[in-house]
């Protein structure tokens, strides 16, 4: 029963606060209720009937009474204390028995207490007393009050179920109800304050997942729009935020945001986590000011928060090394070294001594592996210790790091490597350089050598001249690592083994400093000979192309003298005075000039070369004189490279006394196919046949007979100038400083010339040469040689109608050959000499050699009974020899003089020939030339090859 009692107490009491609680807010005020109320009390009044009035009167209750119970009700509602008018009530029903509540009374109470249960937040009893008022008053007089109140109280709700939501935090759940509401009433808007915490709780719940997503930019972008989600109330958004500005490189600001964060912890515990969240995106200056400031705040972990700062300091410092930043790394570390050491943890030495090492500190480095070593024991870091003490020849802590190696290790051998090594440096330094080496393989057979000692190697390799070893270390060094060390060190190595290429691919494949030393596109135009093209090394260490030709200007001139001997050949005498130039395009390709004149004497013909009469006549043949012939020149290209070599020229020759000149050139191409100098060519000529003046100059005149009858006849005529037109292949194959070399040439001639028959020749020339003496700049070869010639028809005669030049049928000359060349700092000379023996033999022939003026002549050579009797064959034979000499000498900077002479005797001819020319050569410091002259230039411009 007291159970019950207190339970009905209790209820009265909140019920009673309810009514206090909705008093102030319900819909119906009280001057509302109270209009209400006396409205329907005067109806109530007026409408009283007799009966009830005598009912009430016999029970002795009066109708005042009963007014007077009503009205207290009405005040009780008016007042809201609803309970009260709920006792009143009841206690009116018990009082005045058959009296019931009027209806407006139970509705007013019902809807009053309906709006306080709302207020209090009962839902469910208020919408089961709805139920009530529905089924209550939902019909009759009340009807539409009852729907009207109903709406209103349903709007209520749905507007507290969506507060409700909002502080409960349901936001998605807000949103849908929301959206739900105006599928069913679309003008339904929800208050202003509620979409506004809607969307700011959204936003603010957003901030989490784009952090997630490390979508910077857009936190930054809705910290512009909405910054109340950053706020103090919302740390976890505003440390979002701050690693959003540390993100986009606004550390300062983010700096800012943190220190707001670390103002408002409350705990040590607090912003020590704070702080571990801050090292991951705030750099080391930030962080400073963030320990700091913890220290200063939490005076208490001040020891913790050291501890986690040299721990974030390690730990950037270990990102930088693992990046091969190691400046930055030793920058963040030095100032905290001493804190470092205090912790005394091995791992930390260890990473302190990674740093200083890869930044070139060895001293501080050792010290640290030291401590590393001395704090965990390891015997790899003890090997670490040694190994560093050996390179900074600290003997003291190498043989202590020997001493906590572990018991079977190559400790000994790995110390006596190390003394090696010193050892090798001491060679080194004093010069020694296969001391060095020594050294260095004996250490070498214990352990492989660093990257450094293997370059002291590879010069060493280099100063004892063992360049192929040197090359392939070189190279490999430089592959590893490409330092301008490695760099030029394989350019000495390649140059002096005449290996370029190899370079070239090197620094093709590698790239790094290697190409800067090489002239890489011009290489790369001469992929195929870069080992055979004449690079030069500069003092900078640099490969560059050769320079261009030499070019120079020449003056200078010939003497020669050519007579018959057993074949009947005149005699002629040439001087040919020339201006040569030269200009040097490119290191293999020069163009040159030549302009001559030559000044010719003939000589009278000997005995056999005049007419021979079938009757005694007396006849007188001349076949002398003198010539100066107007200039000839000639233009020309010479191109040599290492595989291949062109020549190319052209030009015209003086006018002839029978008028005009002709074309003259050469056209040869030379091939070395091998480093070895072997070659072949081929090569076409036209060039004027220079052995007497007929054949040279040509004659123009006039033959006269004397009629029978006394008339005179006067034939012109013309012959000679004879032009050789040649085709011509040739090999050279070389046998080296010790081998035999074979040299072989076959040219074919075609003989043309005014009034000369087209005359068909062919001349071979064989020989094979054996080097007897290579030592120095001396090179004597000696060997055996022939050569050969043979031409249709015999035009060795002074007469009208021939050319007038050596032309037999059959010669051949086997002979002994030695070549000898010196050559010294500026100069050099060449010197060749045969002897042999020759056979020849020359067919006879006509003494006029056209036919057209034989045919002329006949009349009336047979009307005076004349007859000319025909040459007659000849052969010979005997010995035969020839010798040259080329000199070339520098006479300064600038100046050189080239002279040179042969002489030959055989059968049918002797001829001496002499030149001599000056040559001034262009440039700043020509280098001395190794290039004999040949004689064949000094005589006849154009014609050397």
């Amino acid at each position: 029963m007291k159970t019950k009692a207190k339970s009905s107490r209790k209820s009265l009491k909140v019920r009673y606060l309810v009514s206090v609680v909705v008093a102030s807010s319900l819909p119906l005020t009280v001057s509302n209720a109270q209009t209400a109320g006396n409205g329907i009390l005067q109806s109530q009044q007026g409408e009283q009937s007799g009966v009830i009035s005598n009912i009430y009167t016999q029970k002795g209750r009066s109708i005042a009474a009963l007014d007077g119970a009503e009205e207290k009700i009405w005040a009780a509602i008016n007042a809201n204390a609803l309970q009260k008018a709920h006792a009143l009530m009841q206690q009116t029903v018990r009082q005045y028995p058959g009296w019931q509540p009027p209806a407006e009374m139970e509705f007013v109470l019902l809807e009053k207490t309906i709006w306080a249960e709302i207020r209090v937040g009962n839902s469910t009893l208020a919408r089961s007393n709805m139920s009530r008022l529905q089924a209550r008053f939902g019909k009759g007089a009340l009807a539409h009050k009852t729907q009207v109140a109903l709406f209103s109280m349903r709007n209520v709700l749905e507007e507290n179920r969506l507060w409700r939501l909002l502080g409960e935090g349901h936001l998605h759940t807000l949103q849908r109800a929301i959206r739900q509401i105006q599928a069913s009433d679309p003008d339904f808007e929800p208050p202003h304050k509620m979409a506004m915490l809607l969307q700011q709780g959204l936003a603010a719940q957003s901030v989490g997942k784009l952090a997630r997503e490390h979508a910077w930019s857009r936190i930054i972008a809705l910290h512009a729009q909405t910054p109340s989600i950053f706020s103090l109330a919302y740390p976890g958004n505003r440390q979002a935020l701050a690693n959003a500005l540390a993100a986009t490189r606004h550390a300062g600001h983010a700096t800012e945001v943190y220190i707001s964060l670390l103002q408002h912890t409350q705990h040590a515990d607090e912003a020590e986590s704070l702080l571990n969240q801050a090292a991951g995106v705030l750099p080391p200056t930030d962080m400073q000011v963030l320990y700091q400031r913890a220290k200063a705040q939490f005076p208490e972990g001040s020891r913790v928060f050291e501890k986690q700062h040299l721990q974030y300091v390690l730990m950037e410092a270990g990102r930088a090394h693992q990046a091969h930043h190691n400046a930055r790394a030793a920058a963040l570390v030095t100032p905290e070294t001493a804190a470092i050491a205090r912790l005394h943890q091995a791992s930390d030495a260890a990473l302190l001594g990674a740093i200083y090492g890869d930044d070139h500190q060895p001293q501080q480095a050792l010290r640290w592996w030291r401590r590393a070593a001395l704090w965990s024991g390891k015997a790899s870091y003890w090997k670490i210790v040694g190994n560093l003490a050996m390179a900074d020849n600290d003997a003291s802590v190498a043989r202590e790091a020997m001493e906590h190696l572990p018991a079977g290790s190559p400790a000994s051998q790995h110390f006596e490597r190390h003394e090696d090594v010193v050892a090798a440096l001491r060679d080194y330094d004093r010069h020694d350089y296969a001391g060095t080496l020594k050294r260095l393989h004996k250490a070498q057979a214990i352990e492989p050598l660093s990257s450094g000692m293997e370059t002291i190697e590879a010069w060493s390799l280099v100063h004892t001249r063992h360049f192929h070893q040197a090359s392939r270390l070189f190279t490999k060094l430089y592959r590893e690592h490409p330092t301008e060390g490695s760099a030029v060190g394989i350019l000495i190595s390649d140059q002096q083994i005449h290996d370029l290429a190899h370079s070239y691919q090197v620094a093709s494949s590698v790239g790094g400093p290697l190409a800067s030393h090489l002239p890489m596109a011009t290489m790369r135009a001469h992929r195929v000979d870069i080992n055979t093209i004449p690079w030069r090394f500069s003092a900078s260490d640099q490969i560059l192309p050769p320079p261009a030709r030499q070019s120079y200007v020449a003056l200078g001139g010939s003497w020669e003298n050519r007579g018959g001997k057993n074949s009947g050949m005149t005699r002629m005498t040439e001087y040919l005075p020339s201006l040569q130039a030269q200009w040097g395009i490119n290191w293999h390709m020069a163009a040159f000039a030549q302009v001559s004149s030559a000044d010719i004497y003939g000589g009278q013909p000997n005995a056999g070369q005049l007419p021979s009469f079938s009757a005694p006549v007396t006849a007188q043949g001349v076949a002398s004189g003198h010539v100066w012939q107007s200039p000839q020149f000639l233009l020309g290209i010479d191109d040599r490279e290492s595989h291949h070599r062109w020549r190319a020229a052209i030009g015209w020759t003086s006018p002839s006394a029978i008028g005009g000149g002709t074309v003259q050139g050469l056209l040869r191409y030379t091939s070395t196919p091998s480093q070895s100098g072997s070659s072949w060519s081929v090569h076409v000529l036209r060039d004027s046949v220079r052995q007497t003046l007929l054949s040279y100059n040509g004659v123009h005149e006039e033959i006269r007979a004397v009629r029978p009858s006394g008339a005179t006849l006067s034939i012109p005529y013309s012959w000679g100038a004879a032009t050789r037109n040649q085709f011509g292949v040739s090999g050279y194959l070389s046998g080296g400083k010790t081998g035999w070399s074979y040299i072989g040439t076959l040219h074919l001639n075609a003989i043309t010339g005014r009034n000369i028959q087209t005359d068909l020749g062919a001349d071979t020339y064989l020989a094979a040469m054996k080097p007897v003496y290579t030592q120095g700049r001396w090179w004597i070869t000696a060997g055996p040689s022939v050569y050969a010639e043979t031409y249709s028809r015999n035009e060795d005669y002074a007469s009208p109608g021939y050319g007038g030049y050596f032309s037999p049928q059959m010669m051949v000359q086997p002979s002994l050959t030695v070549s000898v060349s010196h050559w010294w700092t500026g100069g050099g000379v060449n010197l060749n000499a045969a002897i042999g023996y020759q056979w020849l033999h020359q067919a006879g022939g006509s003494y006029l050699g056209t036919a057209s003026l034989r045919a002329q002549l006949a009349p009336e050579l047979v009307a005076q009974n004349l007859a000319i009797l025909p040459y007659g064959s000849s052969s010979g034979h005997n010995v035969a020899g020839s010798i040259s000499v080329v000199l070339t000498q520098r006479l300064s900077n600038h100046w050189y003089v080239d002279a040179g002479a042969s002489y030959q005797a055989n059968p049918a001819f002797q001829q001496t020939q002499a030149g001599l020319d000056l040559r001034y050569v262009f440039g700043k410091q020509p280098k001395p030339t190794r290039t004999f002259l040949p004689a064949e230039f000094v005589q006849n411009l154009g014609r050397a090859e």
